[in-house]
């Protein structure tokens, strides 16, 4: 069974020559719900009938099951979801070589998990602590970080938008500038609420040192949320390199809910740390002693 990709939904319009006949991909907007402004692009956009059609027929021409089985279409659902990774890595402009996708319930799900892999250094050890920093003007789940990362003795810091961030060089002593204490600072693409769009070049200027949140040695990683960026406009993962990419379908194709994905830079993935694991996440493991060994995939583990 080989999998084909099923059309893209296209959005059209066509009037009648009479004037009153009118054909929507969207034709929720004509049913009589008389002056409903739909403004909640944001939150989640319309879909298409294109998309419904297309999701439906799939299902119709297609077996798909458990994709860690050993059988024809669990093959099939294996290969599909390599070949959608596939298509999300090309949308954004990078490849597997430098991006790995991480399948979730929600970006809320992506941050979740973003706060518990991160290789924190929670405070009182003998090395510089971790801090976690975000914008004051971010999503309600990722101010929600902060109550991983105190569970995990790790300080939180807000940042105002007007804040000016400090230049590495101006402040931190020669000693200190080759400590490698992983910092995370969070920021959005596109603010949810005021729709302020954040630069992207924030990104590649904390990384590199040129800028930095808080007055700290160490290391600074990138979690950029652009859940609400990318349901609007294109995203270039292979300029802007952050480290960690939430994202949500729903808010880019407004079908189905709860499905969304943590993009995850390769270059941090083996620092991750992982300790939960089901489903098909371990390669091996015993129930009735402390043996587990997970799959060597970052997006199966």
């Amino acid at each position: 069974m080989q999998y084909q990709d099923p059309p893209l939904p296209r959005p059209h319009l066509r009037v009648g020559s009479e004037g009153n006949s009118i054909l929507l991909e969207f034709p929720v907007c004509l049913r009589p719900s008389k002056g409903i402004t739909y403004l909640d692009h944001a939150g989640s956009t319309l879909f298409p009938e294109s998309l419904l059609k297309a999701f439906t027929d799939d299902l119709r021409n297609n077996v798909y099951s458990n994709p860690h089985s050993q059988n024809i279409s669990s093959k099939l659902t294996y290969d599909t979801i390599e070949h959608v990774r596939c298509r999300i890595l090309q949308h954004f402009h990078t490849t597997s070589e430098d991006y790995t996708v991480i399948f979730t319930s929600g970006c809320t799900a992506a941050l979740k998990l973003v706060a518990e892999v991160f290789p924190w250094v929670p405070e009182g050890t003998k090395q510089p602590s971790s801090r976690f920093c975000y914008l004051t003007d971010s999503h309600t789940s990722v101010v929600g970080m902060r109550g991983i990362t105190a569970s995990m003795n790790v300080l939180s810091v807000p940042v105002k938008p007007k804040d000016k961030f400090l230049l590495e060089k101006d402040w931190l002593p020669a000693e200190e500038r080759n400590c490698t204490t992983p910092h995370l600072f969070s920021y959005p693409a596109q603010s949810n609420f005021s729709g302020t769009k954040y630069p992207l070049s924030w990104i590649r200027d904390i990384k590199s040192g040129k800028l930095c949140p808080v007055k700290i040695p160490g290391k600074w990683f990138v979690l950029l949320d652009a859940a609400s960026y990318v349901s609007s406009s294109p995203l270039d993962l292979g300029v802007h390199q952050a480290d960690f990419i939430p994202i949500s379908f729903y808010k880019i194709f407004g079908f189905p809910t709860g499905l969304g994905a943590l993009l995850v830079n390769n270059q941090i993935a083996p620092l991750l740390r992982k300790t939960y694991f089901g489903g098909g996440t371990a390669a091996a493991y015993l129930a009735g002693e402390d043996f587990y060994f997970p799959k060597k995939s970052i997006a199966e583990r």
